[in-house]
């Protein structure tokens, strides 16, 4: 990491910026995934609920600019 955000004179780390971001993200894409019933077609919907919050993780990590 390369730096660290200040909130009120408490450090955190960038990567908690990017998991606060990639969280609102997951809980629209899973609340869009829900409204369209898209999560029938899947063997374990926790494990895919899962593994879509690490890949849009991953994106945001990736697009994020200081990380």
């Amino acid at each position: 990491m390369r730096h660290e955000i200040s909130a009120l004179g408490l450090l955190f780390p960038s990567l908690l910026l990017c998991g606060v971001i990639a969280a609102v993200l997951w809980f629209a894409f899973d609340w869009l995934m829900l409204r369209l019933s898209l999560w029938r077609f899947f063997w374990h919907p926790p494990l895919a609920r899962l593994a879509l919050f690490f890949v849009v993780f991953g994106v945001v990590s990736a697009v994020y600019p200081d990380f």
